[in-house]
């Protein structure tokens, strides 16, 4: 995947898929929902800062927080964690 314009169509998917209108996510749990390779992972990380950085971008979801984790398995490391969040429709009277 070289396309950043196919990340918001694969967030979409996956938060659909979860029935969450909000929920905690990482890169690797949409990596392996789409068995995506590693080196997606700078990508779908990028998008999801720059719709935290900027909840004025268009697309259903925003970030509402970053956290990060430390994770003990497989190995130690600190993992990032996005908070994603439906935005609210906007109505027309």
């Amino acid at each position: 995947m070289d396309h950043t314009h196919e990340i918001p169509e694969l967030l979409d998917a996956f938060m659909a898929a979860s029935g969450d209108s909000e929920r905690w996510i990482t890169v690797y749990e949409l990596r392996m929902y789409f068995h995506l390779d590693e080196s997606c992972a700078t990508v779908i990380s990028g998008y999801l800062r720059r719709i935290y950085r900027n909840p004025s971008r268009t697309g259903l979801y925003s970030v509402e927080k970053i956290e990060r984790i430390p994770v003990k398995i497989p190995q130690r490391r600190i993992s990032t964690r996005y908070l994603v969040k439906r935005r609210p429709s906007s109505r027309r009277w």
